[in-house]
Parts: structure tokens; sequence; C-alpha cells
């Protein structure tokens, strides 16, 4: 988050035990700490007060940043920290200390399979190096949570955003959840409680277009899993590599498809499958024998 501080704010002695509680998050590594006038912030008592030297080594440091700033891979919220304006992204110096101390929490299906697990994985493969790098440095201020599957997102969802209300702050929670879609162009109908539930909240909500996370998982790594493939394993990874595309994004990875007890849609979706491969198909890869 890019955090940008207001003269009056600066001015406020009142207000200055907030901002230290702010640019001590900008010293974690967890925000930018933006300064578009360097000459006249470095004159304030807050800064060039007596006791304050370990303040003036972070401003020299975000000053310098900020006077060599290039773009961002991936854009960051900016906060306004103020007493007078206006803006609609303003925030008084007390409640701006309160939301730039609480880290973005992911709300997902299962915090740790799909967010300390997987999702960490998928960050350090395909996220940039400069969210990375980020990461590295204040890994703290990104946190996941859930509640009993998607079936609980919705009151969680209400939850934090019951939360920020109380607290006067803007929501520092998006969701994260599987697609589960059983055919193309299903949405099912717990995702689209999940979906309403944020809408209504105003809370950012990023469904994945495949079924769940494990559909994501890519040949490379499913090689590596399947060292033998005459074994169980092998063989059940050599015919999920055989599915089509689009039968790959909706096939169920970890439990496994039985035709037989399934619909007639779904049952023509897979038609074509060689009848051994099938037989593999059915277990999924959550089972270990």
């Amino acid at each position: 988050m890019k955090v940008l501080i207001s003269m009056d704010a600066y001015e406020d002695v009142s207000q200055w035990r907030y901002l230290d509680r702010i640019v001590d998050k900008k010293a974690d590594g967890w925000h930018v700490w933006q300064i578009e006038d360097p000459d006249l912030i470095e004159e304030t008592a807050w800064i060039a007060g007596p006791g304050r030297e370990w303040l003036r080594e972070l401003f020299q440091k975000a000053a310098l940043a900020s006077s060599y700033q290039t773009s961002s891979v991936y854009p960051r919220r900016q906060v306004l920290v103020s007493l007078l304006s206006h803006d609609s992204n303003a925030l008084e110096p007390e409640l701006a200390a309160k939301y730039v101390n609480r880290p973005l929490t992911v709300l997902m299906e299962n915090r740790f399979t799909d967010g300390y697990i997987f999702l960490n994985e998928v960050f350090k493969a395909l996220a940039s190096d400069e969210f990375n790098e980020q990461r590295q440095i204040a890994p703290d201020s990104i946190c996941y949570d859930s509640q009993g599957g998607i079936g609980e997102l919705p009151k969680l969802v209400v939850d934090y955003a019951a939360r920020a209300d109380a607290d006067g702050i803007p929501l520092r929670a998006v969701v994260f959840t599987d697609g589960d879609g059983v055919l193309p162009g299903e949405v099912k109908t717990n995702v689209q409680l999940v979906q309403q539930a944020c809408k209504k909240d105003g809370m950012p909500c990023w469904t994945l277009s495949k079924r769940t996370i494990e559909n994501y998982i890519p040949d490379e790594v499913l090689d590596a899993w399947m060292p033998y493939p005459d074994s169980g394993k092998g063989r059940r990874v050599t015919a999920i590599k055989r599915l089509s595309p689009e039968q790959r994004v909706h096939y169920p990875m970890k439990k496994g498809l039985n035709l037989q007890k399934a619909g007639a849609e779904v049952q023509k979706f897979y038609s074509g499958i060689r009848k051994t491969d099938m037989e593999e198909l059915s277990k999924g890869l959550g089972n270990s024998g």
C-alpha cells in the first residue's frame, strides 16, 4: 500500500503517535511512504525534533525511494492520511494507523492447503519478482483465513466486513475461491452465494476459472510427482494428462470421477476416454494407492 501523509497531520502534535505507528509499518516493509515535498516535510517538528533520529533515517530512505520511483508491475492502493481532506480515500491518522497495521487477509475454503501450501507456491512460480521480494521482506503482511469450507465463506465475509465497519476503516480482505464448475459455464450455488456476499459488502472476490486450485498443477509438477509411470500414481497422472484441455479444467483432481454415478451431461462431456484411463481417473490424486 502507498501511504501519503498530508501537512495538516504532520503539524498536529496530537497525531504524532499515530504517524509513528504508520511509518513503523513502512520500516517493516509492509507499505511505501510516499514523500511529495521532502524539504517541507523534513522541517516539521515531528521529524526535526529531539529524539527523532530513527525517524529521520527512515524519512531519508522514503524520500529517496519516492524520488526514484518506477512504475510497479502491480498497482498499490493509495491511502491519504489527513484530518481535513474530503477525499474518499482519506483517513484520519488514528484510523489510518489501524488500517495500515492490519494485514491483507485472503479468505478461502482451506487456509492451510489452499493458502499456506498451494497459493504460496503459486506466488513463487508465477508472481512478479517485485511481489515475491515484498513477500520475503514482510511475510506477515498477507495472511489466510478460513472457516469450515466454502459453505462458511459467506459468513466469514460478513464477519470481516462487520469488523472493518466497527473499526471505521476500509476492508483489508479479499476472497479467493474455487470455481467448482463440473461442466463448462457452470457456476455452483455455493460459489454464487460467496460472490453475492462479496458484492453486498464490497469485498473483492476472485473465483477460479478452473474447478479447483489443484486443476492448475502444471505437467512438470505432475511428472515430478510420478517417479514410476507404471505405479498406481503414475498411471493416474498419465490418464489425467491425456484428458482434453477442457476436461482437465473440470476434472475433480482430488477425489476422482465415477462416471457410472454421474449424470448424462457429465458422461457425454467425458465420452471417448479409454476404459483403462477411466478406471484410473475414478480414483483421483487424493487416493494414495
